[in-house]
């Protein structure tokens, strides 16, 4: 059998996927034609193909020696040397693989990689540089670029090659997910989720986009809809332990601690040295009023990493519940100098925001703005430092100075829903009804928004505020209800309440709700029936005592006992 015919069979054992035989053709031929520096080539393809960097470097390294002037042979021994580990020697390789061939694209690149790998990240971003000037539509050196941009905090710069990188390879998963990671790092969760699910467009099991979105949902307080996807990651990797620590955190969120205790400890299982997953487990702790379980919880957390900002925090949030105010004052200081070296080392918006919000919660509100004033200096061209300043300032209620922060960050996102969710919360309401055509009404899909709207106009517009109001949560259905009321529209009001009932039926407004709307039309044994509901949730609730009471004195009944208890919480309210 000649050389060809052995390459011939080797390479389709590769194809077939039986390597033992492929490697074996190729080594039967190699033995015929030592001196063929394709053939070692070929060799170092197949043992790189199967995780075998060592011996690829041998193969690559002779190929090199036998054709010293062929580009691309010392370009993939210098890929060898990188899946090694040893950078420096890949450089050299893809130094000589360029002098041979200055405009080789995946050597610039992979060359600026290997400086990455070495924190020369100015180097990196230069060979990556040449790289798209070798080749514009080389889609992996501008996606390079931006993941360098993305991890030196140049968020909004990073965008741009992102968005690059997949116009040119827009079947890259991995660049959508990372695209989506800077507008999730960005706060812009509601933009990084569409571009998450561009990601499992292609994939729908990609694992790291399912929990990002998850993650998503999380930080826009949507923890019923985050779990399915923390739920899905975990059914497809059960070693996904960040994915257990979400949906046990999303649980205790959603005052289902108990439940979300047992996936908390499932991630501490999985990875003990993790001290956000403490973290996680110790809010669990708290949520169920265990203090000193969560006190040690924690300092288990700051044994691993002893500057863990929000291990530090949680333990002054602990120390406080319990009356240690000045321990807890040295947590969250501990917590601040913690913080500060994070934010001077990095300079990310984030930092110097989360800062603040230690500092704000320690009770040094000055100091605490300064932190925000920092955040807008290091990204003063981003949205997120201008509203979340302006979330401080309308919590100390100064809202004209949060009115300015909230148009300069919409100047910069207009369509922000963060923003616009602020702007909202400090207009009036007769601002917002002029507004919302002009405006608002784009956002009027968007639950989060609607229902605020919805919240704002039902004092003064009762009838324009239903129409922001779905029927697919229990808030949005009480808000309805309320304002069916006020619009004597009673027998609707009891539809959108009774609606809210069977969502929530331990929730006293809807059984509250629908008992006043009874009363109204005159149905006094429906309208008791209702308020008894209602005391079965809270049996010293005011309203449902007075609303008992009213309907068996309107049947001419002894109210006595239930007037005498609304008189032992508050005199007034008696009848």
């Amino acid at each position: 059998m000649d050389i060809v015919d052995l390459v011939k069979m080797g390479e389709s054992s590769f194809e077939n996927g039986d390597i033992k035989n492929a490697r074996s053709k190729f080594l039967e031929a190699l033995v015929l034609a030592p001196e063929d520096p394709q053939l070692s080539n070929r060799l170092g393809m197949l043992e790189m193909s199967q995780g075998n960097p060592h011996k690829a470097q041998e193969h690559y390294a002779q190929a090199c020696k036998l054709a010293p002037d062929v580009s691309r042979y010392h370009m993939r021994l210098g890929d060898s040397f990188q899946r090694l580990g040893r950078f420096e020697d890949a450089i050299q390789s893809y130094a000589r693989s360029l002098d041979l061939e200055p405009k080789n694209a995946p050597a610039w690149n992979n060359r600026g990689f290997a400086n990455f790998n070495i924190n020369r990240w100015n180097e990196a971003l230069r060979c990556y540089d040449e790289s798209m000037r070798s080749d514009p539509s080389y889609s992996v050196a501008w996606y390079n670029y931006g993941y360098t941009l993305q991890l030196s905090g140049r968020l909004n710069d990073s965008k741009d090659y992102y968005q690059k990188a997949v116009e040119l390879d827009p079947e890259d998963k991995i660049a959508w997910n990372n695209l989506a990671n800077v507008h999730y790092n960005q706060g812009q969760y509601e933009r990084s989720i569409e571009i998450y699910k561009k990601s499992l467009e292609l994939d729908s099991n990609y694992v790291i986009a399912v929990n990002n979105i998850g993650n998503a949902l999380d930080h826009l307080h949507r923890y019923e809809e985050a779990i399915p996807y923390h739920e899905k990651a975990i059914e497809l990797d059960s070693t996904f332990h960040y994915a257990w620590m979400a949906k046990g955190r999303a649980l205790t969120r959603l005052n289902r601690a108990e439940e979300g205790l047992e996936y908390i400890e499932t991630s501490i299982e999985i990875d003990d040295e993790d001290p956000d997953y403490h973290e996680a487990l110790a809010r669990c702790y708290i949520k169920l009023g265990l203090f000193d379980k969560a006190r040690q919880i924690l300092n288990l957390g700051l044994s691993v990493d002893g500057q863990h900002v929000p291990c530090w925090v949680a333990l002054g949030d602990v120390n406080y519940r319990i009356g240690n105010k000045t321990q807890a004052l040295q947590c969250y200081d501990e917590a601040v100098g913690a913080q500060d070296i994070l934010s001077r080392n990095r300079m990310r918006d984030l930092d110097w925001i989360e800062k603040g919000h230690i500092l704000d919660r320690a009770g040094v509100i000055h100091e605490g703005f300064r932190q925000y004033n920092n955040a807008i200096s290091v990204a003063s061209d981003t949205s997120r430092p201008y509203f979340r300043k302006a979330e401080l300032l309308t919590k100390y209620d100064k809202i004209d100075e949060a009115r300015l922060l909230i148009d300069k960050g919409l100047a910069i996102d207009s369509e922000s829903i963060t923003g616009n969710r602020l702007l909202i919360k400090v207009m009036s309401s007769k601002e917002i009804f002029s507004d919302l055509e002009t405006r608002f009404d784009i956002f009027k899909s968007n639950t989060a928004v609607s229902s605020l709207i919805g919240l704002k106009l039902i004092d003064d517009y009762p009838e324009k505020a239903i129409e922001y109001l779905s029927d697919q949560n229990h808030e949005n259905l009480i808000l309805k209800s309320q304002a069916l009321k006020k619009l004597a529209k009673y027998k609707e009001a009891i539809l959108s309440s009774e609606k809210a009932i069977k969502l929530k039926p331990n929730n006293i407004e809807g059984w509250i709700l629908c008992g006043w709307c009874h009363f109204e039309l005159n149905n006094y044994q429906e309208s008791e029936k209702y308020f008894e509901g209602a005391l079965g949730c809270d049996i010293n609730n005011p309203d449902a005592l007075l609303g008992k009471a009213m309907n068996l004195k309107s049947q001419k009944k002894d109210y006595s006992h239930y007037n005498r208890a609304l008189e032992s919480i508050n005199s007034d309210l008696a009848i």
